[in-house]
């Protein structure tokens, strides 16, 4: 039996196993890095749109959010609309019927740019990162 005793390892086997242990935590941290920045990523940015100053969460039963692609159309009893868009996690208004189509024209909104908006103002519709 092996109980009580300790086994004696050379300085060139303990220097190959510190190799080891430093190879494999470096493996562990860039496979954790990766896993929550690229595979399972979730965009934790949130947009709001609010239209006569009333906040906008789902538009025909479907959630607005950034991790949820699609087009959505907002409009009201007078046949205004517009449309938005969400793709790779960025919003932008595709569509309008104002006349000078200006929300449609800014392309999508730049997170990194602090406070940057769509507005249209015929429709009284803002678009902002919250």
């Amino acid at each position: 039996m092996l109980i009580g005793k300790r086994v004696k390892i050379s300085e060139e086997q303990n220097k190959k196993l510190e190799l080891i242990a430093i190879i494999c935590l470096i493996a562990f941290a860039l496979t954790t890095y990766i896993l929550t920045h690229f595979v399972f990523k979730k965009d934790t940015r949130n947009i709001s749109i609010f239209v006569d100053g009333a906040r906008i969460t789902q538009v025909d039963g479907r959630r607005i959010d950034l991790n949820t692609p699609g087009s959505y159309t907002i409009g009201d009893p007078n046949g205004d609309f517009n449309i938005i868009e969400i793709k790779d996690h960025k919003v932008r208004c595709i569509d309008a019927n104002c006349p000078d189509k200006i929300c449609v024209s800014h392309g999508y909104l730049n997170p990194e740019i602090d406070n940057d908006i769509i507005v249209c103002a015929p429709h009284r519709l803002t678009i902002q990162y919250q």
